[in-house]
């Protein structure tokens, strides 16, 4: 079983990336089951949303303690107590922070040994979509290729979540581009 924990501030979407990673998952015949906690549940709080993936009926349930991979929407949230996207973060674990800052930085802060992925997916979020609003997107299908699936299931599951929402077709399509651009920006 995979375990993914997205850590993030409330507003920024990191709900949304991992219903995307988990319905890009359910697309590539896996089991799936996600889960968000909220502290406070107002815009910038810390929060945390949590994803489990597998071949098999998943029977664990709660807080995912120590994940696959842990990602980082704020790179703010590493040196907050209340926080602690760090917890149980062992040579194992993949750390994918989205910074402005660099690896070597990165690295010195979090004293992360195992594997750490950096970038900066809010600007190509602005990028691109000309809306923070889509950092889930960009989150959730780098988490998607980070473990593994297909770019056609990550944009299924991309899809299935912009089905649900008010978008218009032009911010949809907008999302869809954010999602290749990601893509290819781990790829490389």
């Amino acid at each position: 079983m995979l375990r993914i924990r997205f850590h993030g501030r409330g507003g920024q979407g990191m709900k949304t990336a991992s219903r995307i990673l988990g319905s890009a998952a359910f697309h590539a015949g896996l089991v799936v089951q996600d889960a968000p906690v909220y502290g406070a549940e107002r815009r910038g709080a810390p929060m945390v949303a949590f994803t489990r993936i597998a071949h098999a009926p998943i029977l664990e349930r709660g807080a995912i303690v120590q994940a696959d991979l842990v990602v980082v929407a704020d790179d703010t949230l590493l040196t907050e107590p209340a926080a602690q996207p760090l917890a149980g973060c062992d040579v194992q674990c993949t750390l994918l922070v989205n910074s402005t800052r660099d690896e070597a930085a990165l690295r010195h802060t979090t004293s992360h040994d195992g594997r750490l992925l950096v970038a900066d997916f809010t600007a190509l979020a602005l990028d691109l979509t000309k809306t923070l609003a889509s950092l889930s997107t960009a989150i959730g299908i780098v988490a998607a290729h980070v473990i593994g699936l297909a770019l056609a299931d990550s944009l299924a599951g991309l899809n299935e979540e912009l089905d649900d929402t008010q978008l218009s077709p032009a911010q949809c399509h907008a999302n869809r581009q954010l999602a290749q651009a990601t893509h290819a920006l781990v790829r490389s």
